[in-house]
């Protein structure tokens, strides 16, 4: 597991929230997040929702073997389980870069816990694990995932279409990066915060 070959932090701590390594006991929080229609909209590219689809996704943030992403719960203190996730995924070592990726309980939308997640995150992917560049897809339609970027300092790097299956549109995706210089310039001797 990755986490094991590198040591990571097993909890990252944030104004309002705590990041918490996912753990098989989470995997009804999980659940009940993934098996929201509009959630899982977002989290699969807009492919038509399924609970199976969903299912596919816990198992894989519950997969502890893969050697190239690591997944974050977002805690609140007055919850019982996790909220959301926050992941570092496709991490390439060889080239210190990653994308991250995250999803929030729809209970809990634009409440600025999506943007103090990646916030915090970010600071641990940059100050400590030492990875020099990161990237992160939404939809162009999604205009709150892209505020949570933004507001991380990430700069849109490219809009794309994405083929989907027959008989549907093609979906538009925007790209948003953010180095370890970009990083530093925006975020050096201040804390971020991360709210919204």
């Amino acid at each position: 597991m990755l986490a094991e070959r590198f040591q990571f932090s097993p909890v990252l701590a944030g104004e309002r929230i705590k990041l918490r390594l996912i753990e098989k006991k989470d995997a009804p929080s999980l659940l009940a997040i993934l098996s929201d229609p509009l959630v899982m909209k977002y989290v699969t590219q807009g492919s038509l929702f399924s609970f199976s689809r969903s299912r596919r996704v816990a198992d894989e943030l519950l997969n502890t073997r893969r050697q190239d992403s690591i997944h974050y719960g977002i805690w609140l203190s007055e919850e019982e389980g996790p909220v959301g996730v926050v992941s570092l995924q496709n991490w390439r070592q060889e080239c210190c870069d990653a994308m991250v990726g995250y999803m929030l309980d729809r209970r809990f939308w634009h409440q600025g816990l999506a943007t103090e997640a990646l916030g915090t995150l970010l600071r641990y992917a940059f100050n400590e694990l030492h990875i020099q560049r990161v990237e992160g897809r939404c939809h162009a339609v999604n205009t709150a995932s892209e505020r949570v970027m933004q507001r991380n300092g990430m700069v849109l790097e490219r809009t794309f279409s994405q083929k989907r299956m027959f008989f549907t549109a093609p979906l538009e995706m925007k790209i948003y990066s953010l180095t370890d210089q970009q990083y530093q310039a925006c975020f050096a001797g201040a804390e971020h915060d991360g709210t919204d």
